[in-house]
């Protein structure tokens, strides 16, 4: 094995966040022609990025009429009150195909003004025209479904935008599923989803028996750190009871709060690889969780305050001078996002989804920040010139096992990720920025009184209800178990009370619901 790659960088931290393409929050990063990235890698790809402003965007759908109508792509309007950063206001299919119909990932992905009914061909051509309609079929109030082409605007969500421009981020990083939360972060640890190609359940309820990269670096003599806020199960978080490996080298790493990654940054005690869970946010529409992760239909500044927080601390700490901080998204969440995910990935261990899906085609774009002092401002990056495959999230675990030594090639992670690209290339080997983000305050909504453009077609929806309160020490998983189940507020406290009154038994059955 060669020396490991990144000797500069001495400690990694790594944040995903939920359910949100690149064109959702980082689409209006740049506007090209008169706002390029100061830097692009590999420096021989486009001096652009890849986001709405480099053309214009629409989605067909029905009309009550029968004839077909264009909608346009655009930023999320002003007038929307106390729902101003809670869009999409329902929570979009996010499976790669719901179990009654083909709503879902690939309809997003492959349909158009009508839903497609089978699973499609290998080279079957990717447009990106079917989110109004996969969306419209689900949720038809409120906004009239026009909320899933609506886009945040760097004012609207400051933090990662501003993080994006100051540092480096990917406008060609693919989540590795065309499908939901367990089967990508599954592949971002593990290397493979075991052969799911959606969550065994709504409740996303479902462990991965496969090492990890905690394992692999652990083997390697790294010490990690995984910190949470929010316990999924059996006293463990999502992470940690998800993926039962990460219990087998417990002796390597420390377990504990998101309060204690705060306390380690400020004294400059972080381990080598530092893993954030954030808190848990879902819901179907109304009745919500909110969370700092950015799931829909929560609202999203919660979650931007989040990343500035981790920001911040990593920034200051005594070790920023030998870190890199990686901020991604485990899938796109059905938000709308214009560039196509490519065919040609490899199938990791040769198993086949339920609906004969052969893994050979990734997910949909993901925002993916790499912050260090060993980026350049204002870079945007791509795979690496001569890579056969796009960035994926195999490419972390690519990356962090060059960077502790260990071959890909031999380390067991399946057939996918020893092909996908590192981004050891995009750090520079001294450092070459000595920045300090600050981000302004977000301005408040506007009032609800407000009206949105064309308020004739689109009534404002209203604002959710957060049910947080109600959820307190309730369990994440059981708490997505119940807004999974019950769409109104009476059933949905009746369902927290019965929890209270035997959590072992609902617990038990949440383990055997499918």
């Amino acid at each position: 094995m060669s020396a490991p790659i990144m000797p500069q960088i001495k400690n990694v931290v790594f944040l995903m966040l939920e359910n949100r393409s690149l064109d959702n929050v980082l689409g209006y990063a740049y506007r090209n022609g008169t706002d390029r990235p100061k830097h692009v890698y590999p420096s021989s790809s486009s001096p652009d990025y890849d986001g709405l402003t480099t053309g214009q965007y629409a989605n067909p759908s029905y009309t009550w009429t029968g004839a077909v109508k264009s909608y346009p792509v655009g930023p999320v309007p002003d007038g929307l009150g106390a729902d101003a950063d809670r869009v999409p206001a329902y929570d979009p299919y996010e499976e790669l195909k719901a179990e009654r119909n083909w709503n879902g990932v690939m309809n997003q992905v492959f349909g158009d003004q009508n839903l497609i009914g089978r699973l499609p061909n290998p080279g079957d051509p990717r447009r990106m025209l079917g989110f109004l309609q996969d969306y419209y079929a689900a949720y038809m109030t409120g906004w009239q479904g026009l909320d899933i082409l609506w886009n945040f605007t760097p004012a609207q969500l400051p933090t990662i935008n501003a993080l994006a421009r100051q540092y480096a981020v990917s406008d060609r990083w693919f989540c590795s599923v065309p499908s939901q939360t367990n089967p990508n972060r599954a592949f971002s640890l593990c290397g493979t989803s075991l052969g799911r190609e959606s969550n065994a359940n709504q409740f996303a309820d479902e462990q991965f028996d496969a090492p990890t990269v905690f394992n692999a670096l652990a083997g390697a003599g790294k010490r990690w750190g995984l910190y949470f806020t929010d316990v999924w199960k059996q006293n463990k978080s999502y992470t940690e009871y998800t993926f039962p490996w990460i219990s087998k080298v417990t002796s390597a790493g420390e377990l504990g709060s998101i309060a204690t990654f705060y306390q380690r940054a400020a004294a400059g005690t972080l381990p080598a690889f530092t893993y954030l869970e954030p808190s848990w946010g879902y819901g179907k529409g109304a009745f919500f969780k909110q969370g700092t992760d950015m799931h829909p239909p929560t609202h999203v500044r919660p979650g931007d305050s989040f990343l500035g927080d981790v920001y911040r601390a990593v920034r200051s700490s005594k070790q920023w001078a030998e870190t890199l901080l990686i901020v991604t998204f485990d899938e796109h969440g059905g938000t709308y996002d214009h560039v196509a995910p490519p065919w040609g990935a490899i199938n990791p261990d040769g198993r086949r989804g339920h609906s004969g899906f052969a893994f050979d085609l990734f997910g949909v774009r993901v925002p993916t920040l790499l912050i260090s002092p060993f980026i350049q401002p204002g870079t945007v990056f791509r795979a690496p010139e001569g890579s056969k495959a796009p960035f994926d999230h195999t490419s972390f675990i690519k990356t962090l096992l060059l960077w502790a030594g260990v071959d890909p090639a031999s380390a067991g992670f399946g057939n996918r990720m020893p092909a996908a690209p590192s981004f050891d290339g995009v750090l520079q080997p001294t450092a070459v920025n000595d920045a300090f983000v600050t981000v302004a305050a977000v301005p408040a909504s506007v009032p609800a009184t407000a009206t949105v453009p064309g308020s004739q077609e689109l009534p404002p929806a209203g604002a959710g209800q957060s049910l947080d309160d109600l959820f307190k020490g309730v369990s994440a998983s059981v708490t997505r178990w119940i807004l999974s189940s019950h769409t109104n507020l009476a059933a949905i406290r009746a369902a927290v009370a019965a929890y209270w009154a035997d959590p072992a038994g609902t617990e038990a059955a949440l383990s055997t619901a499918v």
